[in-house]
């Protein structure tokens, strides 16, 4: 007598979340597309000896020239990102950089799920139900703990990265991660890792001058009061933040002090023009312990 299975469905989005994240670590689509190509133009007759004998060849290919690209950090002639990729961006930089506008304007370009770390935070904490998370949050705010704070946030995240419009859109998400240890939970303990960490480098005084300048959008945040705390926070855990993601290959560097065309550009050059390369560089995981 067989008795009906009552599937655990966040499961299964968690496994197929996992799932499509092997198969774009390791390039699996991209070698099965290019045997697909290889095969369409010559006349194979027994097609498994033929997909046994050059897979290998095909694989070390594509991963050299993604290798060589990425190491010479310049665009492959070769390469070009599909129109339906899913990108996975994290905006990073010192409040000031423009994450937030950049943010907005690649949404946009690619229709994807804009998430703000801070403001998911607060309507969780301030939603009519409140789960441990909420709890968790609340505590680390009252007693001032980093630790309850980014577990709670990092936990929060998590949870909107597995519906179903984050992983069937793509998603560019900001101000996360703040500290070391956030980064590593994003890079090693997420389930939907990004696949694109863009690092927004400028000047303290160039993002004190663009936070006061904002005349035409004020806000209640455009005081020096609250602008010192935020740049006292991000010196405090600079340093082990950037040797962390100057690790990772997932991280590009730009310039964020040009004009603000120009640095959209640029980015946008980066993300489509360039093999993803995820993981650390050099298998240096263990030098970060």
């Amino acid at each position: 007598m067989s008795f009906p299975t009552q599937l655990d469905k966040s499961l299964i989005v968690k496994y197929s979340a996992g799932f499509m994240f092997y198969m774009e670590k390791h390039k699996l689509m991209d070698i099965m597309s290019r045997l697909l190509a290889e095969l369409s133009v010559e006349s194979v007759e027994d097609v498994r000896q033929w997909m046994g004998q050059n897979i290998r060849r095909i694989a070390q290919d594509i991963y050299s020239k993604a290798l060589t690209a990425f190491h010479l950090g310049t665009a492959a002639d070769y390469f070009q990102l599909p129109k339906n990729y899913f990108h996975r961006i994290v905006m990073h930089g010192r409040p000031g950089s423009g994450r937030r506008t950049m943010a907005h304007v690649l949404a946009e370009r690619w229709n994807l799920l804009i998430l703000d770390a801070d403001a998911l935070a607060y309507h969780h904490i301030n939603g009519h139900q409140q789960d441990g998370n909420a709890l968790l949050l609340q505590q680390g705010i009252e007693k001032d703990c980093v630790i309850k704070r980014s577990e709670a946030i990092g936990n929060i995240i998590q949870e909107r990265l597995l519906k179903e419009d984050a992983l069937h859109r793509g998603w560019i998400l900001y101000n996360y991660p703040n500290n070391r240890c956030e980064a590593r939970e994003l890079f090693e303990g997420f389930t939907v890792l990004p696949n694109r960490l863009i690092f927004l480098q400028v000047s303290e005084r160039m993002a004190r001058m663009r936070h006061l300048m904002r005349s035409y959008t004020p806000s209640p945040q455009d005081n020096i009061t609250y602008l010192e705390r935020q740049m006292q926070q991000y010196r405090k855990s600079e340093t082990l933040l950037n040797a962390y993601l100057s690790h990772r290959r997932e991280v590009v560097y730009v310039d964020a002090t040009a004009c603000f065309e120009t640095v959209k550009c640029q980015i946008m050059s980066q993300l489509t023009k360039t093999p993803y390369i995820l993981g650390y560089k050099y298998g240096e995981s263990g030098t970060l312990n």
